[in-house]
């Protein structure tokens, strides 16, 4: 990760707290207590509100730099890639919990823009799920624009159990994210789905219709022919 991007989501971050204290809080305030000029955040983002939007996008970088150090990401399974996913994002809002609470449904969940958090964290779905060799060949049919909207739904609603997760160390929250990882792997990795498509061609291929369509003798115009001589027969 290059300073650049470390300074941007080191700005958001304390925008965060800026926003908590004064949601109208200035640029001016924000730079006087990061020690910096206004200047230096204005060479960075345009506005307080652009600030605040990359803090959502920064929680999808820093999975992504998680990501790079784990040496056996590529043996990963499925269900926890799905889970590192979900838990480094939780863990990352966890530490900005109460700016969380107040923002997500406005930045992330009701944004009519084409919002950065959602649009990284579909590529990221996309490319989890693409190299999966496990995954079923009947699997892919599905691998689409609505299912990566279906988990991003689903993740909403992780959020919102999160938000109301009594439990030490938000560890309901944790088993969720697990047990929800699980059944997608269970999902995309069974081969009942490939069974059922092979168990259809075998009883299309070998059905009587299918024999009636295809065969060779079959021809419409013999049936037709058929009928020509039945109504011929009845008129003498």
């Amino acid at each position: 990760m290059n300073k650049e991007t470390l300074l941007k989501i080191k700005i958001s971050e304390a925008a965060t707290g800026r926003y908590l204290s004064n949601s109208r809080f200035t640029i001016q305030s924000l730079a006087e207590s990061l020690d910096m000029s206004s200047k230096d955040i204005f060479d960075l983002f345009p506005n307080r509100r652009s600030i605040l939007d990359y803090f959502y996008e920064s929680r999808m970088i820093l999975y992504k730099d998680s990501v790079e150090k784990i040496e056996d990401y590529s043996e990963f399974t499925l269900s926890e890639r799905l889970n590192h996913l979900f838990l480094t994002l939780l863990d990352s809002f966890e530490e900005h919990r109460e700016f969380t609470l107040n923002t997500y449904k406005e930045k992330v969940v009701w944004d009519k823009r084409r919002n950065a958090f959602r649009k990284i964290f579909k590529e990221e779905l996309k490319t989890i799920f693409s190299n999966d060799p496990k995954i079923t060949r009947s699997a892919f049919i599905i691998q689409n624009e609505l299912l990566w909207k279906s988990i991003l739904l689903q993740f909403h609603g992780l959020i919102a159990f999160w938000a109301n997760d009594s439990s030490r160390m938000r560890e309901n929250s944790m088993a969720l994210a697990d047990k929800w990882s699980s059944l997608i792997e269970e999902i995309f990795y069974t081969r009942i789905i490939d069974k059922g498509f092979d168990l259809g061609k075998f009883l299309w291929m070998n059905s009587s219709l299918n024999k009636c369509i295809t065969d060779e003798n079959f021809r419409l115009s013999s049936l037709c022919g058929s009928d020509q001589k039945n109504e011929k027969k009845k008129h003498e």
